[in-house]
């Protein structure tokens, strides 16, 4: 008996069951809200790739995907930025205000707290350079590629 059935008879009939079987899940479920959809008081709304990266920062970290991901490392990126300039200005105020470094170092570890995602970024290299850079412009807040490091990790307080 089962050898006059096929292989492609039993897999048609496996996926009709299948697909009546949601089909009465949906409608016991979501009936309401199918007849509020037919009936035009509630409309479909398929979210874009957009939507989805605006969604991001109202979201609590449940909402995650692709594109929030990608999100993410540009607003890492964003932050970099940010903190560049941020550390542009401390050398500079530091350097007006006449700062020991030792309280430039406080300065720019109370700068870099601020901006954790880019401590676990591969920019945090880039950001080091930086801070040796224009400390190197003022001889008092001179500082080496080991100490700008250092500064990344907590606070002396």
């Amino acid at each position: 008996m089962f050898t006059n059935i096929s292989w492609s008879s039993y897999l048609t009939v496996l996926g009709v069951v299948v697909l009546i079987w949601y089909l009465i899940i949906l409608l016991k479920f979501y009936y309401k809200d199918l007849l509020k959809i037919f009936s035009g008081e509630k409309k479909l709304k398929f979210t874009s790739l957009k939507n989805m990266t605006e969604k991001k920062g109202q979201d609590s970290g449940a909402y995650r995907s692709l594109s929030s991901a990608f999100s993410e490392s540009f607003d890492t990126l964003e932050d970099a930025e940010e903190l560049s300039v941020r550390i542009l200005q401390a050398v500079a105020e530091s350097d007006e205000k006449n700062f020991s470094k030792e309280h430039f170092q406080n300065y720019l570890r109370m700068v870099l707290d601020e901006y954790p995602y880019v401590k676990i970024s591969s920019l945090r290299e880039n950001i080091n350079k930086l801070m040796v850079t224009e400390s190197s412009k003022y001889p008092n807040l001179i500082l080496t590629l080991s100490e700008a490091d250092s500064l990344w990790e907590g606070s002396v307080f």
